[in-house]
């Protein structure tokens, strides 16, 4: 099992969980600020050029989502998702209000800061976006207050994408998080199976960019 990603991206989400589930998986960085999503190798595992993909048993997955709710079904010992119905309908609740109430709106504003080519960048729809990121935060905000994680008693695998989503908009310093965010956040970031993501990913980053500058520096000589 190999999985693609880079740093700073949502395949820290998919990292995560496979540590959380104790699975063995190969990692691949892909930098996608220099151009290598687009690369014909790339290509070849994913005719779109975006990250994460999670390779398994000559199969492609791509999406987030759908990576983690793969590496749920193949470890189910790794308990993302709790067995009791209405506890597993909870946690999937707060799962998908985590990507499709909260990142589109960090997308958006990621999108036309530095993702899109600059002819296609809108600086005047980021106050918008800030403004309904935040209203949609509120929800989790109130209800952190409340409990430890964010669906029932336990960690789940919702737990991993609103920490990621909250996470990211503190890296990018939005609006939104407040202090039973702040707090939930650290929690979360004192996992083992998070500090492990992080330190591969991390890893990997800094092993690739040495390769290129030892190249850069050979090729010089």
């Amino acid at each position: 099992m190999k999985l693609y990603g880079s740093k700073n991206s949502r395949s820290l989400r998919c990292a995560w969980a496979l540590e959380e589930a104790g699975a063995s998986y190969d990692y691949e960085r892909i930098w996608m600020m220099k151009g290598q999503g687009q690369s014909p190798a790339f290509k070849a595992v994913n005719p779109a050029g975006k990250i994460p993909v999670l390779s398994d048993g000559g199969v492609n997955l791509t999406e987030s989502g759908a990576i983690i709710f793969y590496i749920a079904d193949k470890f189910p010992h790794g308990n993302l998702w709790p067995n009791d119905p209405l506890a597993r309908a909870e946690a999937y609740r707060w799962f998908f209000y985590a990507v499709t109430e909260v990142e589109p709106h960090l997308w958006a504003i990621a999108q036309h800061r530095f993702a899109l080519p600059e002819d296609k960048r809108i600086a005047t729809l980021e106050p918008t976006s800030i403004w309904q990121l935040a209203r949609s935060i509120r929800p989790i905000e109130k209800f952190l207050g409340q409990r430890e994680f964010i669906a029932g008693d336990t960690f789940t695998a919702a737990d991993i994408v609103t920490t990621h989503c909250l996470t990211w908009a503190l890296s990018a310093k939005l609006e939104g998080p407040g202090d039973a965010c702040l707090a939930y956040i650290g929690r979360m970031k004192q996992r083992a199976a998070y500090q492990a993501a992080m330190a591969r990913e991390t890893m990997e980053a800094e092993r690739q960019e040495a390769a290129i500058a030892a190249a850069a520096d050979s090729s010089a000589v």
